[in-house]
């Protein structure tokens, strides 16, 4: 057996559930001793609990164990490619530190890799999340569709690449991107899987809102043109009606003779275009704070401490 597969976790306050992750991961290595030896590396996210010292309590000879502690929180987009770049397996994997997908995924993503795929999708067919979670999911998720036909509908939150693609993606060396987007992006052979996606078995999602917002906002900003081409054809439109409304009024003005009213209607006007003025440069930018953090040349992550 010389197939090995590097299975990446990144970790986010994940003391409580850790030993718990550890026990499945076992269980999948004994299960399949005969068809693959598993390395797992963990990547401890910045993490301020005792995260990393439990990781290096840990005693197994199921599986091969590699632990890298970043510096700060780098997202969890960042510590996933921590991971791929320490990892020295034939195919690489994700899997979340909650076990919502579970770990027998593996086998059934080996098995569309070795049918002569280079990667396989794990796409969610149904959630057990809280009804905003799924809410707000399936709308970025339809509108990335829409946007991008080849992003799943429902999101897909599993991955398996060869090591070619894998090196593909760390000549990337993108900080405000997302892997999905990438390995999309990167073409290659690709397929999907389907699964349920289980019920958190242990605490809560760190997940919040607004994280959820920001990492929308990246990932449109990254991978489309859609809201620089939205507001210049917005803008057109404005100028046009402006322009129509304006002769209108000295038609008005000049041939007869009614004074030119609504105070009002003035400072309506002037309030949304200078609200739509403000939406504009608040697109320009996130487009342009995105290329200035690329342009510093700032390394993508910063690693404390390995075991």
């Amino acid at each position: 057996m010389n197939l090995t597969i590097s299975i990446v976790i990144p970790l986010y306050y994940a003391e409580n559930i850790l030993l718990t992750l550890v026990k499945e991961l076992e269980n999948l290595a004994v299960i399949n001793q005969e068809k693959f030896s598993i390395e797992i590396i963990f990547v401890d996210d910045g993490s301020q609990d005792n995260t990393f010292e439990v990781v290096r309590s840990i005693k197994t000879e199921k599986f091969t164990l590699k632990a890298v502690r970043l510096a700060r929180n780098f997202k969890s987009y960042i510590a996933i490619l921590a991971g791929i770049e320490h990892s020295t397996g034939d195919y690489i994997t994700f899997l979340p530190q909650d076990l919502q997908e579970p770990p027998d995924l593996v086998e059934r993503l080996l098995a569309k890799i070795e049918a002569g795929s280079d990667v396989a999708w794990a796409v969610r067919r149904t959630r057990s999340d809280s009804f905003f979670d799924q809410l707000f999911s399936q709308l970025f998720h339809k509108l990335m569709h829409w946007l991008w036909q080849d992003w799943p509908e429902t999101g897909a939150d599993m991955f398996m690449i060869t090591r070619q693609v894998a090196n593909v993606l760390l000549s990337m060396q993108e900080k405000n991107s997302h892997i999905t987007g990438q390995i999309l992006w990167s073409g290659f052979r690709q397929t999907r899987i389907f699964y349920d996606r289980q019920q958190r078995k242990v605490g809560k999602s760190g997940w919040k809102f607004w994280k959820k917002v920001e990492l929308a906002v990246s990932v449109i900003t990254q991978f489309s043109y859609l809201p620089i081409r939205a507001c210049t054809s917005l803008g057109i439109l404005l100028a046009i009606v402006g322009f129509l409304y304006g002769i209108l009024i000295i038609i008005t003005r000049l041939q007869f003779k009614i004074p030119v009213q609504g105070w009002s209607a003035l400072m309506v006007v002037i309030l949304l275009i200078g609200g739509f003025q403000l939406i504009f440069l608040g697109v320009i930018g996130e487009y342009l704070w995105r290329t200035f953090d690329e342009v510093r040349k700032r390394p993508v992550y910063i690693v404390r401490e390995k075991i």
